[in-house]
């Protein structure tokens, strides 16, 4: 049975990503080695791929809404608040209501 390692190798990567934005996967792989973690160049390009997609299609929505990241980032939070995107739509339910009485 193989031994389970202790660091996720991937939540490295992207913590080093976020020091380091414009890092080369060779970069990477070295420093990640000096922390003592393996990993291939192909596995960060791959990493990194899935980054810049979900990027992608971030900047694609608030282009088409609208809408920008400060407001993305708070309806998240208020969905989150409240439980769910079920519960966040009841909540703004009732306070479409109230604002109508008011």
């Amino acid at each position: 049975m193989a031994k389970k390692s202790e660091v996720n190798k991937t939540q490295a990567v992207r913590d080093y990503f976020k020091t380091n934005k414009k890092a080369k996967n060779s970069e990477v792989v070295a420093a990640m080695a000096k922390q003592g973690i393996t990993i291939s160049a192909n596995y960060v390009g791959n990493i990194k791929a899935t980054h810049n997609k979900r990027q992608r299609s971030v900047r694609k929505v608030v282009a088409k809404g609208g809408v920008g990241i400060p407001e993305l980032k708070a309806a998240l939070a208020f969905i989150k608040l409240t439980g769910g995107v079920k519960a966040a739509t009841q909540a703004l339910a009732v306070a479409q209501e109230i604002r109508e009485i008011v």
